[in-house]
């Protein structure tokens, strides 16, 4: 099986977009209806924690499958929301819009990503309280036999939930050293155009550029064709493997016109006579939201000549772009693949520039740590661990407490290889609830070590069996002193004769 120019290994590929359903409507677009990866993540979590968590629950804590399929629900719901909230606090700086309807719609596109876990926990920490007044206190539910029942169905979502952090590229890690890049598990290459690491490695920390290969800046060109222009290229990147060369000249990106775009702003009656002006040539002109207009033009030549005729009109405010920048700007979800068509200039002045169809190929990050993976496997070990030690727990609620102390220590290693802002002390924000979980951990432990018996106390020793019971003798029973009865020998013990 041939492999697509600079595409990475199956296995590092994230899949934002699993597979799409048929549209016969065509209200999703041409491709039909997108399932996302991260969100069937959460629903096969949720079906395979309803299921084995409802025999769990009977077995354990004697509660109805039907009571614990409710609770699942107000968890999964309540969590979500308390992750999507802590998360937007977070990363407040990713969401500019801060009108109520601006963070309303941010809210929703919960599949884009973008969950905290701590933030779930604290929500369903609230709707478990509802839920519990409501519903469990009137059944007589043991709370912390329940709290056991639970303890790994929590780490299984988190190990299910991180495998769709992954196919979405979301929660990446920090830039693996180079000794990591051929280890099992010890870098990730992750499509870079769709990846949510692009803003941090192209734009923060200038890691890598965006496509494989840097461009001729615009203002340079003058009235040059404005086409992206290739500058020089990314060594070993796809780009190059996919043969493009400094110099190359974008003329169509996927399959389309790389359109030139000419954006004009300027006082109302100036833009009008600067549109009259320009009904000669072959460009469309469209509104844009922030009033100015834009004009799009498919060659060269009459770009040209309406530039020309644009700057002798005074007062007007001229920007160019073309589809190319437009489109990585604004990169569409769950695509990763690039085809370009370029023009190369000739070995000769006078020849004509060679029009080449490059192969496809996928710009990727460099490696970087699989912190997703790492809590999956984190979680599946602490489930084997929690399912060994039940039998042999102190006291109900034990499990509960071991989570808590396991998880936090996991991630607060796990954040440090992650790069997150910091929030006080040179710690992150799920750093400080990794400590405050801990901590709580602690605490419940010696609350329910001072008010539970112990279990480890009422068990006798192997192979030994239990004592009998002791009874009250009767003073009456009790032979007088000096009685041939409390003379006699013991049973078993003759006298010599």
């Amino acid at each position: 099986m041939t492999q697509e120019a600079g595409l990475p290994p199956v296995g590092n590929r994230m899949r934002q977009v699993l597979f799409t359903l048929p549209d016969p409507f065509g209200w999703f677009g041409p491709d039909g209806i997108p399932m996302y990866g991260f969100g069937a993540m959460l629903f096969v979590c949720f079906v395979v924690v309803t299921l084995w968590g409802s025999r769990r629950a009977q077995r354990t804590a004697h509660l109805p499958p039907e009571r614990f399929q409710d609770m699942v629900i107000v968890l999964f719901v309540t969590g979500l929301i308390g992750a999507r909230i802590l998360y937007m606090i977070q990363y407040a700086h990713h969401f500019p819009d801060k009108s109520l309807g601006g963070l309303l719609g941010a809210f929703f596109r919960i599949w884009e990503g973008g969950i905290i876990f701590y933030g779930s926990a604290l929500g369903g920490a609230l709707g478990y309280g509802a839920f519990y007044w409501l519903v469990l206190r009137r059944l007589r539910i043991n709370g912390w036999q329940l709290a056991d029942a639970v303890a790994p169905l929590l780490a299984l979502g988190l190990a299910i939930g991180r495998i769709g952090c992954y196919l979405n590229g979301c929660c990446w890690g920090q830039v693996a050293i180079e000794e990591y890049q051929t280890v099992p598990l010890g870098a990730a290459h992750f499509p870079l155009l769709p990846a949510h690491a692009r803003q941090q490695l192209v734009r923060d920390q200038f890691l890598q550029t965006t496509t494989g290969f840097t461009t001729e800046s615009r203002s340079s060109l003058g009235f040059d064709d404005p086409r992206t222009r290739v500058r020089t290229v990314e060594k070993d990147s796809p780009a190059e493997k996919a043969g493009i060369r400094p110099g190359d000249r974008v003329v169509q990106v996927n399959g389309i016109t790389n359109w030139i775009y000419v954006d004009v702003a300027g006082p109302a009656e100036k833009l009008d006579a600067a549109l009259a002006s320009l009904h000669d040539y072959d460009g469309t002109i469209q509104a844009l939201p922030d009033g100015r207009k834009r004009i799009t033009f498919a060659d060269f030549p009459p770009y040209l000549a309406a530039r020309m005729t644009l700057s002798r009109i005074s007062e007007l405010g001229i920007s160019v772009t073309d589809r190319l920048e437009e489109l990585i700007r604004d990169w569409p979800r769950g695509q990763s693949q690039l085809t370009l068509r370029v023009e190369r200039p000739s070995p000769t002045p006078e020849a004509a520039p060679q029009v080449i169809d490059l192969p496809t190929f996928v710009p990727v990050t460099i490696g970087l740590y699989p912190t997703q993976l790492y809590e999956t496997v984190s979680m599946v070990i602490i489930i084997l661990f929690l399912l060994a030690y039940y039998p042999y727990r102190r006291h109900d609620g034990q499990l509960m407490v071991l989570l808590m102390l396991l998880y936090a220590v996991h991630r607060f290693i796990n954040e440090s290889l992650r790069i997150e802002p910091t929030v006080g002390g040179g710690l992150t924000l799920s750093q400080w609830g990794s400590v405050v979980i801990f901590v709580a951990g602690v605490a419940m432990e010696a609350f329910l070590c001072w008010t539970m018996p112990s279990r480890w106390r009422a068990a006798s020793p192997p192979g030994v069996p239990p004592a009998a019971p002791v009874t009250s003798i009767s003073a009456a029973a009790v032979p007088a002193k000096g009685s041939a009865a409390s003379e006699a020998p013991p049973p078993g013990i003759g006298t010599q004769g």
